[in-house]
C-alpha cells in the first residue's frame, strides 16, 4: 500500500474515532453540514478545491473525506454524471476541474451517524433552533426516556457551481432529504424572488424551517417555514456566498436502535455583483 494511501486511511480512522467520542458535544456546537467549493464561478478548466464543513450561522470547520461515510458523492455538469476522486481522510475532500461551462452540481451523502442527548432539556433545545418544538412535545408525550435520548442524523449536501460564470437550472439528485434551487442563481433578475423546494423523499415537505445565510451579511439570516407546496422564496440580491438548510424528523424504527431519526439538508451557492 502506498505511504500516502495508508497514511490518508489513518488519518480518517482517527477522525472517525475522535468524532464518536466527541459527537454529542460536535452536535450541540455544530448543525449545519455543507459543500464549500474554493470558488463557486470558476473560469473553465481551472481546479476546484471541494471543502466539507460543520458548524452554524455559515461558519465552520472543514470535516475530511470519510470512505465509510460515504453513501454517494457526484458530479453533474454539461460533461455528464461522474463520481470525484478521493482518498480517505483528504481535506479538502477532492479537487475537480470542469472543463465546460455551465451550471455544475456537487453532491454528497453521508451515512447515519448517532447522538445521545443526556437529558430531554439539551434535546429540546436543539429541537427549538431547528424549528421542530413539536417532536419535544411527542417526545413526551409518546412516553419516551427523558434521558440518554438517541437520535440517528444523516446528512446530505448540495452545491451549485457557474462553470465560466454561466448559471443554469438545478434538479433533483434523488437525496431522501433534498433542497433545490427552482431559480437559477446566475440570473440577476430572478435574485429578488429566489425559490428553493424542500424535497422529502421526492415529495414536497411543508411546514418545515428553512435556514438562509449570507456570508458576507450575517445579519441578513433569514428563518423561513415551507408553503403547502415545500417551497420558501426569499431575496437573494445580495452579492455573497449563500447557506440553504433544512431538518426533517420522524420516530426512530425499531431497527433504527434510536428514539427519533433526522435528516439534514443543505445547499450553497453564490451570488455574484
Amino acid at each position: 500500500m502506498p505511504v500516502r494511501q495508508k497514511a490518508m486511511q489513518l488519518a480518517a480512522s482517527a477522525m472517525m474515532t475522535c468524532s464518536a467520542i466527541l459527537a454529542p458535544c460536535s452536535l450541540a456546537q455544530a448543525h449545519e453540514f455543507w459543500i464549500d467549493p474554493s470558488n463557486f464561478t470558476p473560469p473553465i478548466n481551472t481546479a476546484v478545491a471541494i471543502t466539507f464543513r460543520i458548524g452554524s450561522d455559515f461558519r465552520g470547520d472543514t470535516y475530511p473525506y470519510v470512505r465509510s461515510l460515504d453513501q454517494g458523492f457526484g458530479i453533474i455538469d454539461s460533461v455528464g454524471t461522474r463520481k470525484p476522486k478521493t482518498l480517505d481522510g483528504d481535506d479538502p475532500a477532492t479537487e475537480i476541474k470542469f472543463t465546460r461551462p455551465g451550471l455544475a452540481i456537487v453532491w454528497h451523502r453521508r451515512a447515519p451517524e448517532t447522538v445521545t442527548f443526556e437529558t430531554i432539556a439539551r434535546f429540546e433545545e436543539i429541537l427549538a433552533e431547528e424549528g421542530h418544538e413539536a417532536v419535544g412535545e411527542q417526545h413526551r408525550k409518546s412516553g419516551k426516556p427523558l434521558k440518554e435520548i438517541r437520535e440517528n442524523f444523516s446528512r446530505y449536501a448540495k452545491a451549485l457551481i457557474q462553470v465560466g460564470g454561466q448559471g443554469g437550472h438545478d434538479r433533483t439528485i434523488g437525496l431522501p432529504l433534498e433542497l433545490v434551487a427552482e431559480s437559477d442563481p446566475a440570473n440577476s433578475e430572478a435574485r429578488n424572488q429566489f425559490t428553493v423546494k424542500l424535497l422529502d423523499a421526492g415529495q414536497s415537505l411543508p411546514g418545515t424551517l428553512v435556514k438562509i445565510f449570507n456570508a458576507d451579511y450575517p445579519a441578513s439570516s433569514k428563518r423561513l417555514r415551507t408553503d403547502q407546496n415545500g417551497r420558501v422564496t426569499f431575496d437573494a440580491a445580495e452579492p455573497g456566498e449563500y447557506l440553504v438548510s433544512a431538518v426533517h424528523m420522524r420516530p426512530a424504527a425499531a431497527k433504527d436502535k434510536a428514539d427519533w431519526v433526522s435528516l439534514w439538508a443543505s445547499l450553497t451557492f453564490a451570488v455574484k455583483k
